[in-house]
């Protein structure tokens, strides 16, 4: 056998298609490598379970906790538990009420009305009527009498059902105010009928058997010119006409002035004569304001109402 039988025979590629196989070799490798580590992590990610382990961790959790024993429930609403405060009221002046002595007046889901009645007599009430039912008194040569200083009388009636109410509807911090009527200053005991005025009020009060028949609104005397005490209606008039020429309609007079020469009396608002003739009349919104050098002026129809019901002899009381 010659050499040249014996020889491999060589493999000649053509240039043109080495090209293209190499280029080819040198995408698919980086390709390849890509998706081989791809692969893995994704294999390792189910393997460690990390998304499946986070979902069976929270229901694990879920699963404790329907599991809990009912004193951590009752533990969570005891922290959640209502501090009360209740504050009453009249105008500026407050009476603060906290939380423990509230609850001392719940029984059950409410208010209990005995309860509360005694502490409010014993804790509210002496606070309150340490003012609003603070009496002075008042007396001159004639007799004296007892005047109530301010002119608000508390109604106490109302303040259970006020607080009692705030309270069935959820309210914690409660500001209640208490009911009150600006009213006469006296308790309709002096006599069995008098009139009673209440300078402060501009106002006329009518006792008849302890109860107020009437309440008339007045044009009082200016500061310096009032009288208090006790009095008597001691004379009556018509229409007469007082120093320069004013008439006073209903005229009753009950005080003499020393200093002014002159009597005090109720009587409507004053009229008179201008110099044409024609006829001027006080204007009616001098009533509630104070006007004379001290008469105490009305309007008409109630210095006739007065004037008709009320004789000489009859008691008067007057103070601020």
């Amino acid at each position: 056998m010659s050499k040249k039988q014996n020889s491999k025979e060589e493999i000649i590629i053509p240039l043109g298609l080495l090209i293209p196989v190499v280029v080819i070799w040198l995408i698919a490798a980086p390709l390849s490598v890509y998706f081989v580590l791809n692969k893995t992590t994704k294999d390792n990610s189910e393997v460690l379970g990390v998304d499946t382990g986070q979902a069976q961790m929270v229901h694990s959790q879920d699963a404790d906790l329907e599991e809990l024993p009912l004193e951590s429930s009752e533990t969570t609403d005891a922290v959640e538990e209502k501090v009360y405060s209740l504050s009453i009221c009249l105008k500026n002046l407050c009476r603060n009420i906290f939380n423990g002595d509230f609850r001392s007046l719940i029984v059950g889901d409410e208010l209990d009305e005995v309860n509360f009645t005694a502490y409010m007599k014993e804790n509210v009430y002496p606070y309150f009527d340490g003012k609003y039912a603070k009496k002075s008194v008042v007396k001159n040569s004639k007799g004296e009498f007892q005047a109530r200083v301010e002119d608000e009388l508390i109604n106490y009636d109302t303040l259970f059902e006020k607080v009692n109410t705030a309270y069935l509807n959820g309210e914690s911090n409660m500001k209640i105010e208490l009911d009150y009527t600006v009213t006469a200053g006296t308790d309709g005991k002096y006599a069995s009928k008098y009139i009673e005025v209440d300078n402060s009020q501009q106002k006329l009060y009518v006792w008849e058997q302890g109860e107020i028949t009437k309440t008339i609104e007045l044009s009082g005397p200016v500061y310096g010119f009032q009288v208090y005490g006790v009095f008597n209606i001691v004379d009556k008039g018509r229409e007469p006409i007082a120093p320069g020429g004013k008439h006073m309609p209903y005229w009753m007079a009950f005080y003499h002035s020393k200093k002014q020469n002159s009597w005090y009396g109720f009587h409507a608002l004053i009229w008179g004569f201008n110099e044409d003739g024609s006829k001027w009349y006080e204007p009616e919104r001098n009533i509630g304001t104070r006007q004379s050098a001290g008469c105490i002026r009305m309007r008409f129809e109630d210095a006739k109402w007065l004037y008709e019901n009320f004789e000489k002899g009859d008691t008067i009381l007057i103070h601020e």
